[in-house]
């Protein structure tokens, strides 16, 4: 049997008051050494008390940190512990994660759980998302622990999300021209080019779900190349308007737009700037009734660029809380890339920053922040 220094090289312990002498447990140290997934051992606080290697490694984490009595969040710079006073699992945000849901549960029920994570991970300035699958087993030594094994399921997420969305909105806007375009050998009595316009903005809303999907597939693997050029801001708040105005989500609906700017110049990746402010209008028309309006305005103070976007609606807690993760949406199993490409566009590619506000009185502003010339 290997010494403790011996073991040391295969995974990493802790002399806590709960240690455990795992190297006495010839099956628990097989399972740590062999396994291809991250693996670690959590007490009844949910403090990491023994881990191995291959947690460290996967993420990328400090190996000379001594991660031993943090939680797991904690380990994995989860952005919603960023203030120094938070605590993982004590968050408004934590109680829509999966992990902490997993760790109560299997601590209620002293049983094997297995649930998925969706973990936002703070990366030298900017953020990365993770979708984990996470497995709770009950083990005992001395005192109840929890055996957490890690499977990093986020390339097949991702390929779930983007594919679903894809068809779905290419076959929904295709179906749309279908019906469209059907209906011209019955215009003799009226005018066919309403009709022409129409199919017209529906083929370029596929051409530009394309490009979109092209983008995100890109930025996912930090392949997307910016492209920057001067941008007068009233024509492209304009721009902006003109776009969204032929979504579906706009019908019956108002765009403002307000430029309080003075018409300035700036310099930037007109293209994924439109499609940040694209995804925040539309989302502000969908949450708005039939006759109300969405407000889009810019402004220049400090170098920054702001451009909001407004609507009277206000977000309730659980919303709010879960916004900008790739596979959340409110509206159903074939959303959920909107709020998150906002924030990976405008702020690993554009060098921005990206969220909102929202509150009964005023409603909710969508909001991104860029320099002046990136």
């Amino acid at each position: 049997m290997k010494n403790g220094q011996n073991i040391g090289r295969d995974f990493l312990g802790l002399a806590l008051d709960q240690q455990i002498s795992i190297e006495n447990i010839q099956l628990v140290k097989e399972l740590l050494s062999e396994t291809s997934s991250v693996i670690c051992i959590l007490n009844h606080q949910n403090k990491i008390v023994f881990a191995n290697e291959k947690l460290l490694l996967k993420y990328g984490i400090d190996i000379e940190r001594d991660i031993f009595g943090l939680r797991f969040g904690e380990v994995m710079n989860c952005v919603n512990l960023l203030s120094p006073e938070s605590v993982c699992g004590t968050t408004d945000k934590c109680k829509y994660c999966g992990a902490n849901y997993a760790f109560n549960d299997f601590w209620t029920h002293k049983t094997t759980v297995v649930n998925e994570c969706r973990l936002i991970r703070a990366m030298k300035g900017h953020t990365e998302q993770y979708d984990l699958e996470i497995t709770a087993t009950p083990f005992h030594f001395e005192n109840d622990y929890m055996i957490v094994s890690v499977v990093d399921i986020t390339d097949q997420k991702r390929r779930e999300i983007l594919e679903r969305i894809f068809f779905h909105d290419i076959i929904n806007m295709a179906g749309s021209l279908k019906g469209i375009l059907s209906l011209l050998p019955e215009t003799q009595d009226t005018d066919p080019n309403e009709f022409l316009e129409i199919a017209s903005s529906l083929s370029s809303q596929i051409i530009e779900e394309i490009k979109a999907q092209q983008q995100m597939l890109e930025a996912e693997k930090g392949e997307l190349e910016i492209s920057t050029e001067k941008v007068e801001m009233l024509s492209f708040l304009k721009e902006v308007s003109d776009k969204v105005k032929y979504c579906q989500e706009a019908f019956e609906r108002n765009i403002i737009i307000q430029d309080h700017t003075d018409n300035a110049q700036f310099t930037t990746d007109r293209v994924l700037l439109t499609r940040v402010v694209f995804n925040m209008a539309k989302n502000a028309l969908e949450a708005i009734m039939r006759g109300k309006e969405i407000r889009i305005q810019a402004s220049i103070s400090a170098g920054k660029v702001r451009i909001e976007v407004h609507n009277q609606t206000y977000m309730e807690d659980d919303v709010r809380n879960q916004l900008f993760q790739r596979s959340y949406s409110t509206k159903g199993k074939n959303r959920g890339l909107g709020t998150y490409s906002m924030k990976l566009l405008g702020e690993r590619y554009l060098k921005g920053k990206v969220n909102f506000s929202s509150d009964t009185e005023t409603g909710t502003t969508f909001y991104i922040e860029i320099p002046e010339s990136i």
